[in-house]
């Protein structure tokens, strides 16, 4: 038994080298919970209250310090973007589309009407011409939706 101790202090406490703002525990409601404290039973106490799922659920929905890296959503921005370019490019055209929805959703934006009115405002902007690359295509409409839906990806 002293010796799982032992082992599990030393982990932990290797582990506190690399832990972010939640603590060697990791992200969810135990980071909450024990929010800046590092003491190595506390952190034994977060990683016990992670382990009964709600950790899962956190770093499902960007929540309970688990908060989604931004290269992953600039991939998935860019891989919508680039799936449904044409379609996009029709519905920024009209101001509505079911293209607009999905990328409203993407971006986590409250009000998809509004997003959609700002993409046809600014539709000679995202698409300056036809050969326009899908890279500077997702930077335009970033730019759009960080003004729109107060998201900076």
């Amino acid at each position: 038994m002293k010796k799982l101790l032992v082992v599990a202090l030393v982990a932990l406490s290797a582990t506190s080298a690399f832990a972010g703002k939640y603590g060697s525990a990791g992200c969810g409601l135990g980071s909450v919970i024990f929010e800046g404290d590092q003491t190595w039973w506390k952190q034994v106490l977060a990683a016990t209250t992670n382990g009964t799922g709600v950790q899962t659920i956190g770093i499902t929905l960007g929540t309970s310090n688990c908060d989604s890296p931004a290269p992953l959503k600039v991939t998935q921005t860019q891989a919508y973007i680039e799936a449904n370019r044409v379609a996009l490019a029709n519905d920024i055209a009209r101001g509505n589309g079911e293209t607009i929805s999905g990328l409203s959703k993407v971006y986590g934006c409250a009000n998809t009407t509004q997003f959609a009115q700002a993409l046809k405002s600014n539709y000679s902007t995202i698409f300056p011409s036809a050969n326009t690359e899908s890279a500077e295509v997702t930077h335009n409409i970033n730019a759009v939706a960080a003004t729109t839906c107060n998201t900076h990806i």
